[in-house]
């Protein structure tokens, strides 16, 4: 199995760096052929794969099982475990501030989210000598816009999280 794993990840990297368009079809015919067969064979893993894809087209992108198992693992100041807001509390304050759950190439609605909780996981002491608690959620909401906004770090959230 080893050996086959190693030949696909020559031929990967002859066709990633030849520039040669006709590999480059090549490979892509081949992994659409792949994929579609990983679709009948394993549906879930073949909905993982596309989220590994669909991160190519956004600076920050989580997919929602990547964005819970995230903030699963969050340990807020106060001790608690996981999210501070869950996805539809937190959507629903995003929206009731006019307030943006994705904004295409910086971030989508699950980067969105799992920033805004570690945002509030790791400043919540601060935050609450300065912000009211009422105006907590659009806090940390602009908190997390700015990160995944920043110009310094503009494809922050899988390498924060080494997905």
């Amino acid at each position: 199995m080893n050996e086959i794993i190693e030949r696909y990840e020559e031929l990967y990297e002859d066709m990633a760096t030849s520039g040669n368009r006709d590999k480059m079809i090549a490979f892509g015919n081949a992994e659409r052929w792949a994929f579609k067969k990983m679709t009948e064979i394993a549906p879930k893993e073949a909905q993982c794969w596309l989220d590994k894809l669909e991160a190519m087209q956004w600076n920050n992108f989580l997919s929602k099982r990547e964005a819970e198992e995230i903030t699963a693992k969050l340990v807020n100041q106060n001790g608690m475990r996981g999210p501070h807001w869950n996805y539809e509390t937190f959507k629903n304050a995003v929206e009731g501030l006019g307030g943006k759950m994705y904004e295409k190439p910086y971030y989508n609605c699950y980067a969105l989210w799992a920033t805004a909780n570690m945002r509030y996981s790791d400043n919540y002491n601060s935050a609450k000598e300065f912000v009211p608690e009422t105006e907590m959620p659009k806090f940390f909401y602009a908190m997390a816009v700015e990160n995944l906004k920043d110009i310094d770090r503009p494809k922050f959230i899988r390498e924060y999280f080494e997905l």
